[in-house]
């Protein structure tokens, strides 16, 4: 009876040990089934907000600058949204500085074109580049130091292409207003001239020599629309009032 009675203690007791082994091996999958679904929820909460910034971005706008620096300092704990990340900075690092180099060459004023002519065009383009190439420094967060230096170098080639476009326009206008200052001198000398020889032609003179008193009746009018008449059936076009002024220098004998 004894040893029947022990039996049944070991029996009791083997079900009570299996009984609470599967009853911690249930909880135990429950505790994981409870983690790997707040896990689950954290993927996607942290996925959530990455997409929220990745779906903001315009590469074409200003502040995608810092909406990827942004999605770059993302705290993130899950490895599903540190890949996610990652993948998504990659791809907009690249598409950012695309932008930026293809922006560059379109600030690049070609040599044939209307506008490297215009000094205020080239003053205007060049602090816009010079700005710019002032924020490229700052880029640190997101592009390598090798970047930078290459976007800036890249600036540097066009300004200085169109600063030297400049002193070059600055110089040919300072010859035009030269040549123009000294075309405006001639021509004041040469009315001044005129209007001495028409006074003379009718001032009289004691000393006047025949020749000259020959000349003093000689209509200068008159001998202007003969010259101007003369000077269209030769050239086919009508005399500069210079031109008229050069003639009647030479009939007096002032100018040579």
């Amino acid at each position: 009876m004894k040893s029947r009675n022990k039996v049944i203690a070991v029996v009791i007791l083997v079900i009570i040990s299996f009984g609470i082994f599967f009853i911690k091996k249930n909880i135990d999958h429950q505790k994981e089934l409870r983690a790997q679904k707040v896990y689950e929820n954290k993927v996607t909460t942290e996925k959530k907000r990455i997409n929220e910034l990745q779906n903001s971005i315009s590469i074409d706008n200003e502040s995608v600058i810092n909406t990827v620096v942004k999605i770059k300092n993302l705290n993130l704990k899950t490895k599903e949204a540190q890949s996610l990340k990652s993948k998504y900075i990659e791809k907009d690092v690249k598409a950012v500085y695309e932008y930026i180099e293809s922006n560059i060459n379109k600030k690049d004023i070609p040599n044939n074109d209307v506008r490297f002519n215009n000094i205020n065009e080239l003053q205007s383009n060049i602090a816009t580049l010079e700005n710019n190439a002032k924020s490229y420094q700052e880029m640190e967060n997101i592009f390598n130091k090798n970047k930078i230096e290459f976007l800036i170098n890249k600036v540097s080639v066009i300004t200085q292409k169109e600063k030297d476009q400049i002193v070059k326009l600055q110089a040919e206008e300072t010859e035009k207003a030269r040549l123009l200052a000294e075309e405006e001198k001639a021509k004041k000398e040469q009315e001044l001239l005129l209007k001495q020889s028409v006074s003379d032609q009718f001032t009289p003179s004691p000393n006047a020599s025949t020749s000259n008193n020959l000349n003093q009746t000689t209509d200068p009018v008159a001998e202007a629309d003969e010259f101007r008449k003369n000077f269209k059936e030769q050239y086919g076009r009508e005399p500069s009032s210079g031109e008229v002024q050069m003639y009647w220098l030479r009939k007096q004998g002032i100018v040579k």
